[in-house]
């Protein structure tokens, strides 16, 4: 009997002790982690904010690949959700704030068989950089009384599965944003109209470094001035001599109307004539257009039934505004280039018919 006492003592100062030692523990913890994409906060917060895309990239699978995802109809916004399970154990999350393009935050549940539920706050902050943006993931809560033993170990698993998690999303952001593709749609009839341009000459390594000059010039000739404009910005290619590495080229803005404008304005008015080219679409990012131009030029070439005049000035017609669309891979060029067709050949010449002078026998 003596011997139950001193063990039945012996176990409650243990307890007493871990009592103590447990009171003596922060319960809180907050882990997390910042990595620089270079990819705008919208194309980021529009791939974490829905569910769905977390297949793509979330660390967990790469530890874990028996996860099964199970997914409500609303995956994405406030109020979305998704549950899991795997050989480790199942949980779910859910959405419950959102700041479009800002902040996410998430609460995340495991379900743990010895301490019941375990919920977790996690949280997305997007911080728009010159390089990118700066993508914060952390994962905030307070462990139940008994349970703060191990708290010790939260840095050390929660850390690295972010740091992991943020390599593969950024990953999956470079690879989605590179995505293009070059459509050639064929000979179409471009009905041409009026139009404001400015004009230069460069090598055609410039180009880049000019367009953006010669288009604040127009621009800002259009606004001061009240001008309607028929549709976005195209450049026009007088000259491109690939061999010396020079050009000239004209950035528009296409007009409903004939316009004089001032003399000695830098901003002239032109009209572009009715005609037919071969149209190429270029989805994607304005990196790509060398080889969209390649391949315009390469198909153009090639028609049997239009051949591609010399003296002819191919234009590329931006689809929508750079500065409104956050993921390249949505960019839209189209490349006119001009053609004409080829004059039929004359016919064969038609033997007369052979009369065969018939005799009477």
């Amino acid at each position: 009997m003596k011997i139950l006492k001193y063990i039945f003592f012996l176990l409650l100062i243990f307890i007493v002790v871990g009592a103590i030692y447990l009171a003596t523990l922060d319960g809180n913890y907050d882990v997390k982690r910042t990595r620089l994409i270079k990819a705008q906060p919208e194309v980021i917060f529009n791939e974490i904010n829905d569910y769905k895309n977390w297949k793509d990239w979330g660390p967990w699978y790469e530890q874990d690949p028996s996860i099964v995802a199970t997914y409500p109809e609303k995956t994405k916004g406030e109020g979305a959700s998704y549950s899991w399970i795997s050989k480790e154990g199942e949980g779910s999350m859910k959405t419950v704030q959102v700041d479009e393009f800002k902040r996410i935050d998430q609460e995340i549940t495991f379900k743990v068989p010895i301490f019941g539920d375990m919920k977790s706050d996690i949280y997305w902050i997007f911080e728009k950089v010159t390089e990118g943006t700066n993508i914060t993931w952390g994962m905030k809560g307070e462990l139940g009384f008994f349970s703060r033993f191990m708290i010790s170990g939260m840095e050390e698993q929660m850390g690295p599965m972010e740091e992991r998690g943020l390599e593969f999303l950024d990953q999956n952001i470079q690879k989605d944003i590179k995505i293009y593709s070059i459509i050639p749609n064929g000979v179409i009839d471009y009905s041409g109209g009026y139009y404001l341009y400015t004009t230069t000459s460069c090598k055609i390594d410039e180009i880049s470094d000019k367009y953006p000059l010669l288009l604040l010039k127009i621009y800002a000739f259009n606004k001061n001035n009240s001008i309607r404009t028929k549709g976005g910005p195209f450049t026009l290619y007088h000259k491109y001599d690939e061999e010396n590495g020079t050009t000239m080229f004209s950035v528009c803005y296409p007009v409903a109307e004939k316009m004089i404008t001032p003399r000695g304005s830098e901003i002239l008015s032109g009209f572009m004539e009715t005609g037919k080219y071969f149209k190429t679409t270029l989805k994607g990012s304005y990196d790509n257009s060398k080889e969209a131009w390649e391949s315009a030029r390469k198909n153009a070439g090639s028609l049997s039934d239009y051949s591609v005049p010399q003296n002819g000035e191919p234009f590329e017609v931006y689809g929508n505004n750079p500065h409104e669309i956050s993921n390249p891979a949505d960019l839209i060029t189209e490349i006119f280039i001009p053609v004409k067709m080829v004059a039929d050949a004359p016919p064969p010449p038609v033997d007369e018919p052979i009369e065969i002078e018939k005799t009477e026998k």
